[in-house]
């Protein structure tokens, strides 16, 4: 659904240029986080170093001016600390957050034109599990990789530059210590815990989308009776997280340790070499520094770790990224003047991984003006058809083409502007309130034009009976809503659209039969300006249309109008007879509906 269609040969707005995920301020920021992460555990290694010098210094009863060095500096090394970890975590996180955010925009724009049909392949607990925590995994890059990986390579090798100059031993075995902790450790972490975190994503996401369909589905389940049998699966799949969780807990439990080993067994060592070689005071600040230089090693480890899941999250986005778009990124023809036709030439769609096509050699010329309606049994393709003609699905062989060019060569922004709206199988309705979900259709439209719409998709006198009726609140996907009623919310939406091609998949599903015949007699109203493609499982009121397709196994098996069709064996007669018998159950046989639809 889209704002008011521009005038015919009005030249598609120019898609904007895509954001840079990190632009130059973020860069600065993250910089400057980098420089007070940095400064501020050199803050800390000083503080240590200074503290122990005044304390042990002091012990030995000097001059008091002798310590006043000291005790300025324990004051200003306790403040910097404190104050350059806060400017880290405030320059680190805005720019992590402003990344994040265009990161999500740039993953949604990718998955938008894709939706609803070139997604199949992933279900929604997938997709969940992708945009957030595999895109929580690039935060934790920036702030749990790249900063502690950073701040340990500088303040590590400036402590052991300095311990070297003070004493040489002390310096060699600070720098064997921290390669093995920060070097060694992180590496093996990294190697063995490489597969935990593969199968661990893989898992969470398994069970993400179990999850997203035992509490979406919760009331189909209870009325299938499967309720108990998809929690065991969804139980299972939690002993299955639990499992790897516990598997590189245990991991990272023996390499905790080994760390702890190494900082004791390192800090000994310069203690007692300088012991041997300093004084008592000397020896003491190389230890203690030692001692708290090396637990930088901790936030290293723990950035293996996070690297490892990163890879397998980069992986996991990088398939959202090789799905091929639908339409051209930029660039594209522009459509000409005039009425424009959309048609159908030896069209076929194959379903990525599916071997049987689920369309094969579909024609059809969608004319102004003209309605044609498709009918079929379940899976014969009609919808997959539907997403064709609303630029959301490109066929694999033949082509749909507008005005005789091609809708994979259309210029980003001419399409749908111009001529996908509709109501797919899909429509889902979007928090907030009835007002705001139309609107989402056409921006700006008017009262009027809003009880318009809901009043030709047959759902004026149900809104104004909602609680602040435009501004009644709808919760996600309009759960307190009937199918019926959410499907009449989606139609206003598509009326409101007013496009030149109307596409409606099942409009009338979900309603009761009086009320299914009044919408599609409304639907099918003439209108010289408009071309209506409707999808129906009803044959009752199909006489309105110029045209009618029958499907069968992604073939057109018939095509004709209403009076041809019901004069022909076949799918339709069947499909109308059993309609009609299902009418007379229903109404007492006076009913002049039922005298109506005899014919």
């Amino acid at each position: 659904m889209t704002a008011v269609p521009p005038s015919p040969g009005a030249p598609p707005a120019p898609a904007p240029a895509p954001t840079p995920a990190l632009s130059r301020a973020d860069a600065a920021r993250l910089v400057c986080a980098a420089l007070a992460a940095a400064l501020g555990e050199a803050c800390a290694i000083a503080l240590t170093a200074s503290a122990t010098w005044l304390i042990c210094r002091a012990s030995q009863q000097p001059p008091l001016g002798a310590l006043m060095v000291a005790v300025v500096a324990v004051r200003a090394f306790a403040l910097g600390r404190g104050a350059l970890r806060y400017a880290e975590r405030l320059w680190g996180h805005d720019a992590t957050l402003r990344i994040m955010e265009r990161l999500r925009g740039r993953l949604l724009t990718l998955l938008a034109p894709h939706a609803p049909y070139g997604l199949r392949a992933f279900s929604r607990g997938e997709l969940l599990n992708r945009l957030v925590a595999d895109a929580d995994a690039v935060q934790d890059a920036l702030l749990r990789v790249a900063l502690p990986l950073l701040t340990a390579l500088l303040v590590g090798g400036g402590v052991t530059v300095w311990s070297a100059l003070v004493l040489p031993a002390a310096g060699w075995a600070l720098a064997a210590g921290l390669l093995l902790a920060c070097v060694a450790l992180p590496l093996l972490s990294a190697l063995t815990g490489r597969r935990t975190a593969a199968r661990l994503s893989a898992a969470r996401a398994d069970l993400a989308a179990r999850t997203v369909d035992v509490v979406e589905g919760a009331e189909d389940l209870a009325l299938c009776g499967a309720t108990e049998r998809v929690a065991r699966g969804e139980r299972a799949a939690s002993r299955a997280v639990a499992r790897r969780e516990r598997s590189a807990a245990r991991i990272a439990a023996a390499l905790a340790a080994a760390a702890v080993l190494v900082q004791l067994g390192t800090t000994a060592a310069v203690a007692v070499l300088a012991v041997r070689a300093t004084g008592p005071v000397t020896a003491a600040v190389l230890t203690l520094a030692a001692l708290a230089t090396l637990d930088l090693a901790t936030p290293v480890r723990t950035a293996a770790d996070h690297l490892t899941r990163l890879t397998t999250s980069l992986h996991r986005l990088r398939a959202l990224h090789s799905l091929r778009r639908p339409v051209p990124a930029e660039g594209g023809r522009v459509l000409p003047e005039g009425p424009l036709a959309l048609e159908f030439t030896d069209v076929g769609v194959t379903h990525p991984g599916s071997a049987r096509p689920a369309l094969t050699g579909v024609g059809l010329l969608l004319a102004p003006g003209r309605r044609i309606a498709l009918v079929g049994p379940s899976g014969s393709g009609k919808s997959t058809l539907a997403g064709l003609a609303l630029g959301l699905l490109e066929p694999t062989t033949g082509r749909v083409a507008l005005g005789g060019v091609p809708l994979s060569e259309l210029a980003p922004g001419t399409l749908r502007p111009r001529l996908a709206a509709g109501l797919t199988q899909y429509h889902h309705v979007f928090a907030g309130t009835v007002r705001e979900h139309l609107l989402l259709a056409r921006p700006g439209a008017d009262e009027d034009r809003l009880w318009a719409a809901l009043a030709r998709a047959g759902a004026a006198d149900w809104v104004r009976g909602l609680p602040g009726g435009l501004d009644a609140e709808v919760s996600e996907d309009a759960a307190a809503f009937s199918g019926g009623e959410r499907r009449r919310l989606g139609l206003a939406a598509a009326l409101l659209a007013d496009p030149a091609v109307l596409v409606l998949d099942e409009p009338t599903e979900s309603l009761a039969p009086r009320e299914a015949d009044a919408v599609l007699a409304a639907l099918l109203a003439p209108r010289p300006d408009r071309a209506v493609l409707l999808i129906s499982h009803r044959t009752i009121g199909l006489d309105a249309a110029d045209e009618i397709l029958v499907l069968d196994g992604g073939r057109v098996v018939q095509r004709g109008t209403h009076a041809e069709l019901l004069a022909a064996p076949g799918h339709y007669r069947e499909r109308h007879r059993t309609e009609r018998a299902a009418e007379a159950q229903r109404r007492p046989a006076h009913s002049p509906e039922l005298a109506a639809t005899a014919g």
